[in-house]
């Protein structure tokens, strides 16, 4: 028998039956697998064990059904046997999926029944590229086979049902990006929910004894997920939309206009109850993975705008000029401190420097300045380790954009100026350069207030982009270059160890700049190669690479002023989302910060939406209507 097609689909022969167990045997074996050589090596091991003569696999892959018979016959566990990709037989019949393939597999399933729940146990093939929730009822919701669907609910498929990942079918729709089939689900879901209830009011049905659990759109997967915030993590634009769509309430429509109610529940920063963990929200994961086109949505943008509004920009500006003030009194304090009189006596070899630092008024204002700026930095020290605390030193440091900037500049000021106080106490010199760094921190600080402007964020986010994308690969490309070249020139120039080396080093570096001295590379002993050296250094490095890195940053600004109103926003999000974290419970339920709407103790977003459509599509409805009355009366001709 000739080598069976490989199939690059599920055929649709064999019935509903086999459709079913072709579900089951293949949900796990088009998952995805790895891409490392091991499981490359596995794949190739089963190709070749699939042409070993007499095995089962050979027999398989011929779908010589006397050959099987007699060989199940003589040792049934044969059914049961493992490839090296964790297959067992019956996968393979399916993946083969010819007419007699599958007839075979028919066979085996009649006369092992067992067979059919067997899944692939090894890791090869158990990623998510083709992940389709591991049992027969979401292999069919997220292949878009309703029809196979409402089979296996009719006859009795758990509709609760949750796979390994802790995924229900709302999740996995969520990940193939099916509204359609959402809505159905959804809707099959109440109805057999509402009929149960009631079975139990009537007493056909015994009430269970676990404790009720929240609708399935509300319920959790292994990552603390709800459909919408998985939506919003893995950055669906069109599920997303729809889900918060699908979600809403309107209250009353008038026209054009509609007031409509959004849950903030999944979507907004929860309220922290004592002895609960708030889950986490739409809005915090689209702001922390950088989901640009999700925070364009316009009800995010009346949460964010609603926020701002009520608290956050009144908080930002108050904080701009606290820290504005802070750094101002640094700064003067950090003058005071280097104050001093230099008085030279005498001349030449004789000369003697005498030192005077300030005292009286000056030394009592810095003194006071000291500790004005030491206690900001312990109460800001404060702020930072209760915020890390509260929301976890992962959730902490995994934020994004100004988010991350501002937590890891606050903490390394504070920790920097607790430090060189520390060294000051022990007058160690070390504490030098510890207000250096404590310098940069502080001032670097006030880039996070830069960017919530619209003007100046987008520029901040390019100079981010610019050093840790162009410049970087430019260092790493140029490090070669400066290697070679210096080590060429070290030994042009004879120079002399380590320190020789350095200097080489230094002169190609300033080189690059165009600071060179050409006659010192013709006084070399090898002046033409020196020369030559020098100038293809030169061209390579000063001509092609600087030019090449101006226009990668080109590019690179482009590319952000292309985006500039999406990063504002996004970046505005991440400020909001900040000051926020940082507020206590008690603080965000004060009358003046409320940005939300109580209804049955839920919070909602209150919008009012106008539909630009509106009295066009009346127009529309209107034309068509016309349009078939004409119909009619020719008819009536």
């Amino acid at each position: 028998m000739t080598d069976p097609p490989t199939p690059t689909t599920v055929p649709k022969k064999g019935g509903i039956w086999s459709k079913l167990v072709v579900n089951v045997a293949v949900s796990k074996a088009f998952a995805a697998g790895s891409d490392d050589q091991s499981s490359s090596s596995s794949v190739e091991k089963q190709t070749e064990a699939a042409r070993q003569k007499g095995t089962v696999w050979d027999i398989v892959r011929k779908a010589d059904k006397s050959a099987l018979e007699n060989l199940l016959n003589a040792d049934p566990n044969k059914v049961n046997e493992r490839g090296f990709v964790g297959e067992s037989p019956l996968h393979m019949l399916f993946i083969y999926g010819t007419e007699g393939h599958l007839e075979l597999a028919q066979y085996v399933i009649g006369r092992f029944p067992e067979s059919v729940t067997a899944i692939y146990n090894l890791s090869v093939f158990s990623g998510r590229p083709c992940y389709y929730g591991e049992y027969p009822l979401a292999f069919a919701c997220c292949t878009n086979q309703w029809n196979i669907a409402e089979i296996l609910l009719e006859h009795g498929a758990d509709k609760d049902m949750v796979d390994s990942n802790g995924n229900n079918i709302l999740h996995l729709l969520v990940i193939h990006n099916l509204s359609e089939i959402y809505v159905k689900y959804k809707a099959r879901w109440i109805e057999d929910n509402e009929k149960e209830k009631e079975k139990m009011v009537n007493g056909e049905v015994k009430k269970p004894d676990e404790e009720e659990q929240p609708p399935l759109w509300k319920r959790l997967n292994n990552e603390s997920l709800t459909p919408l915030t998985l939506a919003a993590k893995l950055g669906e634009k069109d599920m997303f939309s729809f889900l918060l769509e699908e979600r809403k309430i309107v209250q009353w429509q008038y026209g054009p206009v509609s007031c409509v109610l959004y849950p903030l529940d999944q979507l907004d920063l929860g309220l922290q109850e004592e002895g609960k963990e708030t889950n986490v929200g739409g809005l915090e994961l689209i702001v922390n993975n950088a989901h640009v086109e999700l925070i364009m949505h316009p009800r995010l943008i009346d949460l964010i705008d609603k926020k701002w509004e009520r608290f956050a920009g009144k908080a930002f500006f108050q904080r701009f000029m606290v820290a504005l003030s802070y750094l101002l009194v640094f700064m003067l304090t950090i003058i005071l401190q280097q104050w001093r009189t230099e008085t030279t006596i005498g001349e030449g070899d004789d000369a003697e420097t005498i030192v005077e630092y300030p005292t009286g008024f000056i030394y009592y204002l810095h003194t006071i300045g000291n500790y004005f700026v030491l206690a900001g930095a312990l109460h800001k020290g404060r702020c930072e380790f209760n915020e890390m605390t509260s929301a976890g030193i992962r959730k902490y440091f995994n934020a994004t954009g100004s988010g991350l900037l501002e937590n890891c500049l606050s903490c390394v000021f504070s920790i920097s100026i607790i430090l060189f106080n520390i060294l000051r106490w022990f007058d160690w010199s070390a504490q030098t350069a510890v207000l250096a760094l404590a310098s940069i921190a502080g001032w670097g600080y006030m880039l996070f207030f830069v960017m919530a402007f619209r003007l100046t964020g987008p520029f901040i986010v390019m100079i981010y982009q610019m050093l840790f994308n162009d410049v970087l690969r430019f260092c790493i490309i140029y490090m070669v270059f400066l290697a070679g070249f210096s080590q060429a020139f070290f030994v042009l120039f004879n120079f002399n160890g380590f320190s020789g080396f350095l200097l080489s080093l230094k002169q190609s570096f300033v080189g690059m700049l165009g600071d060179f001295d050409i006659d010192a590379y013709t006084e070399t002993s090898f002046q033409y190669v020196s020369v030559s050296l020098l100038i293809v250094y030169v061209v390579v490095v000063t001509i092609l690479l600087l030019n090449l890195l101006i226009a990668m940053m080109g590019d690179t600004y482009g590319n952000v002023i292309e985006g500039a109103t999406q990063i504002w926003q996004l970046e505005r999000a991440r400020i909001v989302y900040a000051i926020e974290n940082e507020m206590s419970t008690e603080d965000r339920n004060l009358d003046k910060n409320k940005y939300w709407t109580n209804v049955d103790g839920q919070r909602y977003l209150q919008v009012e939406e106008i539909n630009h459509e509106f009295f066009r599509d009346i127009k529309k409805k209107k034309r068509d209507d016309d349009d078939d009355d004409d119909d009619d009366d020719k008819k009536d001709d």
